[in-house]
């Protein structure tokens, strides 16, 4: 079974109109191949900077490090990169701009592709994190940063599961990232680009609410991926 199988066959078994229980949300977002990986990854790193530090310090630095960063990664690849329009134009970056975002903008509620492919999410994560970690620490930094950096994406698609999946967390901070994020995909993809913290479109001014000065976009759902767009790029829609 290839994992695209893998993602609908994890996907066919949730139904999107039904309340999930607490239980029945983590037992869902347990099960996805996607998050074992990372855990094994988390767990396989976090055993190796244990072996190779040289005192708690650059264990616990390598974690605040990645704490520092995390914001500013998870804001900057969203707006630049998963809604860059650059990637749809060029044949070879256009059908992982459609796995990574466009599918997932214009189906919201298709859980197959809910979760990030982890050949993309991988490397995404190690490329800040490795020479961060080397650079501060040496190699039990390296090690230590990429442990971190993958518990940062566990969290970010347990947010982003909560915020797609009909289940329901009394937490005040698990209500407002999912509002955040409903706007984000049916009223503006020009702002809310947070999906753990909102704190950099606090900053910089992209977070926004119904009624504050953000309209409607007409792009919401094909991210400028229009008609007239797919004349002169044709290549994601020759993917159908």
């Amino acid at each position: 079974m290839n994992l695209l199988q893998s993602d609908n066959q994890w996907s066919q078994s949730i139904d999107p109109k039904r309340t999930m229980t607490k239980a029945a949300f983590f037992s869902s977002y347990a099960s996805h191949y996607a998050v074992l990986i990372y855990v094994a990854i988390v767990l396989a790193t976090g055993a190796l900077s244990l072996y190779l530090m040289q005192s708690w310090w650059q264990l616990l630095g390598s974690f605040a490090l990645v704490a520092l960063v995390y914001p500013a990664v998870e804001f900057v690849l969203h707006r630049f990169v998963l809604h860059s329009r650059t990637l749809y134009r060029m044949p070879w970056t256009a059908g992982l701009w459609r796995r990574i975002h466009y599918d997932h903008h214009m189906n919201p509620n298709d859980l197959s592709v809910l979760f990030g492919a982890p050949y993309t999410t991988i490397p995404a994560v190690l490329a800040p994190t490795l020479p961060l970690g080397y650079l501060a620490f040496g190699w039990p930094g390296a090690a230590a940063t990429v442990c971190g950096g993958f518990i940062a994406l566990l969290i970010y698609e347990f947010f982003h599961c909560a915020a797609h999946l009909p289940v329901k967390f009394e937490s005040r901070l698990m209500q407002h990232m999912r509002r955040h994020h409903a706007l984000h995909h049916f009223h503006s993809e020009n702002g809310n680009y947070g999906i753990v913290t909102d704190v950099l479109d606090r900053v910089l001014g992209t977070e926004y609410e119904v009624g504050t000065g953000m309209g409607p976009s007409p792009t919401v759902r094909n991210l400028g991926y229009t008609s007239e767009e797919a004349k002169k790029y044709p290549w994601v829609e020759q993917l159908d």
